[in-house]
């Protein structure tokens, strides 16, 4: 409305100037199109800064979706270095317990009466059956009496820590006797152990006793020498509570 009351005025004036209806009407004509002309540009430049517009959210959008991934990358890697941390203290702490162990046991490694060790990552003292016991029996002899005993003196200094006993064999079947298979020997020569110890103040609640018959090898089963590192007393020292990996759902 506000251009064709525009065109109407522009006609009275063209009119009432004396100006010829041809050169009017051209004048008029040429004005029409340079607003077309202009209303184009605005719509171009419109529809540019719109597209401008879309892009820039688009771009916003992608920000915030970076963002969203860092901040995850970001969580991942703090759980990652708290886990690291986490698995590191646990090593230094095995590290020191084993050291710790090992100098409290000096003497009677020197003497080869036991051999500390880490396997399955657990600490472990290991005796000799040669040491403990006469072939295929259960009872212990003398010097095993003995070096139980200084062992004992030793494990009642370690607080609160959980003590597994554990019985190994070869793999050659008993022959005769009261004892009838390697199961039954190592769980009664675990058992034996335990009772043992025990008697010499090593706190019962701590105390525990599983045989392995000839299913944890250290060596090969089917060389003398393998066997002989087979039959074995363990006395394994179970991780505590602050030894463990966090439990996550």
């Amino acid at each position: 409305m506000r251009r064709v009351w525009l065109v109407a005025v522009l006609l009275m004036l063209g009119v009432g100037c004396g100006i010829s209806k041809e050169d009017h009407q051209k004048a008029l004509d040429e004005m029409a199109a340079k607003m077309r002309a202009q209303d184009e540009e605005a719509r171009q430049k419109l529809a540019a800064m719109e597209k401008a517009k879309n892009a820039l959210e688009e771009q916003v959008r992608a920000m915030e979706g970076e963002g969203k991934k860092l901040s995850g990358r970001l969580a991942a890697t703090a759980a990652e270095i708290a886990e690291l941390k986490r698995a590191r203290e646990m090593l230094e702490s095995r590290t020191r317990a084993f050291r710790e162990l090992a100098k409290r046991l000096k003497s009677m490694m020197e003497a080869k009466t036991v051999k500390v060790s880490v396997r399955k990552g657990r600490l472990i003292v290991q005796m000799s059956d040669k040491v403990l016991f006469d072939p295929g029996k259960a009872d212990l002899k003398p010097e095993g009496q003995a070096a139980l005993t200084a062992l004992g003196q030793i494990l009642k200094t370690i607080p609160d820590r959980d003590f597994l006993v554990a019985g190994h064999t070869d793999n050659r079947p008993l022959r005769g006797g009261r004892i009838k298979s390697n199961w039954e020997l190592s769980t009664a020569r675990a058992l034996e152990v335990v009772k043992f110890l025990q008697g010499q103040g090593v706190d019962p609640t701590h105390l525990g006793a599983a045989g392995y018959s000839e299913f944890d090898p250290v060596g090969d089963n089917n060389a003398d020498e393998g066997r002989t590192q087979n039959r074995r007393i363990e006395i394994v020292l179970m991780p505590n509570i602050s030894e463990l990996p966090e439990i996550t759902e």
